[in-house]
């Protein structure tokens, strides 16, 4: 250790630390100010050495130059180490780019605190949004809050930071709600009215979502080995995703609890049929063209480009926008089909675990997180339905009440 003055009331400590893998020592520096004199300022010199050998001793010297450069560093190494799907990545790229960078990406890693992190969110919750509010969402917020959680455990994980600035900064209270993104039966009625007159392929699309409650990534991902007519059930195993940098994306499904085998109803058999006719020809007719030409037909994807290629995950989302509006049917979204599904079977009285496993869903607390406005609006319903069993009008000449003799059960 040695220590050397560079300044008015400034000294820096110098501290070697064994050697890199190219032979070179490592050599690390810490500067200070002090105004005091003489054995003050020896006693002062001595203790602040010995604290910073001790913290140079905890620290990884392999990221030792991330945890002292900048917050925009070392987002630049960390989306390089993470292993995730290609869209999650481009994801994390753009809430960085888009605000975080913007607020702390010139701050020096190391000298961010709980404070600062707090105040990053406030940031964010205030800034503009192309949005009919003008401001984020709840859900998007936290988007940003989960990043930062990801980055940050990894820093102390890898032991980049000693503390974890991300502790003590609450998340943003997100409203679950599925709002009015949804229909109800006479909605339906009248959606199946149009649909009839459209292509098969985005018919099959659209009952697929309404009836099985499936993604539209999942349903894009179907290939015919996932089909099984005799038994009428669907296999979800995989999901479409699109990113710019790497294109079309097929991959597993996000979580473990995605992948499920589930029923779908005895009319979709004709309509899968005759899309499979319709997918046969197209292949006929390209020929060597099709891009699946020299595979098993179970191999090729349920839904194409005009090659063969897997239908783009965006294409039914326009088409069904259009179809919409084409039809002055009430706006909802294609992934608001999903959210039919499950109100739907909720009003039928499904239980909430089978409806969250056809659904996919993790956990069935995710179903009454999303649905619990559907949920709390069936309770009367339920409570009627005793109304219908026991029956406590008076008889006559007699008071109504649950007195003996008033109660009867209805057959």
């Amino acid at each position: 250790m040695s220590v050397t003055k560079v300044g008015k009331n400034k000294y820096r400590i110098f501290i070697s630390d064994g050697f890199n893998l190219d032979g070179s020592r490592r050599r690390f520096s810490k500067t200070i100010t002090t105004d005091l004199k003489g054995r003050d300022l020896e006693r002062f010199l001595i203790l602040r050495e010995i604290e910073f050998e001790e913290e140079v001793k905890k620290r990884d010297p392999q990221f030792h130059k991330l945890a002292t450069g900048t917050f925009e560093e070392y987002s630049v190494w960390w989306l390089e180490y993470i292993d995730v799907a290609p869209k999650t990545k481009e994801e994390y790229r753009k809430l960085l780019t888009t605000r975080i960078l913007k607020f702390i990406g010139h701050k020096k890693l190391d000298k961010l605190t709980t404070g600062d992190m707090i105040e990053l969110m406030k940031l964010i919750e205030e800034s503009p949004a192309r949005t009919k509010s003008g401001r984020l969402s709840a859900n998007s917020i936290n988007h940003y809050h989960t990043l930062l959680k990801i980055m940050f455990n990894d820093a102390v994980k890898l032991e980049i930071l000693e503390k974890y600035p991300m502790a003590s900064v609450p998340a943003k209270k997100v409203d679950y709600k599925v709002r009015d993104n949804y229909y109800d039966l006479e909605d339906v009625k009248k959606m199946l009215k149009f649909l009839s007159k459209e292509q098969t392929k985005y018919q099959l699309i659209t009952f697929i979502a309404l009836s099985v409650g499936a993604r539209i990534g999942e349903i894009t991902a179907l290939q015919w080995r996932h089909i099984d007519l005799q038994n009428m059930r669907l296999t979800i195993e995989q999901s479409n995703s699109y990113t710019k940098e790497k294109g079309t994306i097929i991959k597993v499904t996000k979580n473990p609890s995605s992948i499920r085998v589930v029923d779908f109803p005895n009319y979709l058999v004709n309509v899968f049929l005759k899309h499979m006719e319709e997918e046969k020809l197209k292949m006929e007719l390209k020929g060597t063209d099709w891009i699946y030409h020299d595979k098993p037909f179970e191999e090729n994807f349920v839904f194409t480009q005009e090659n063969g290629k897997v239908m783009h995950v965006h294409t039914p989302t326009k088409w069904f926008s259009d179809f919409i509006e084409r039809n002055k049917l009430k706006p909802v979204t294609l992934h608001g089909l999903r959210h039919t599904n499950a109100t739907i079977l909720i009003d039928k009285g499904v239980n909430i675990v089978s409806i969250a496993n056809r659904l996919g869903h993790a956990k069935p607390s995710t179903t009454t997180d999303i649905y619990g406005h559907h949920l709390k609006s069936t309770e009367r319903e339920i409570a009627n339905t005793f109304d219908e069993i026991i029956d406590d009008k008076k008889e006559s000449g007699s008071e109504s009440g649950t007195k003996e003799g008033n109660l009867k059960i209805v057959k």
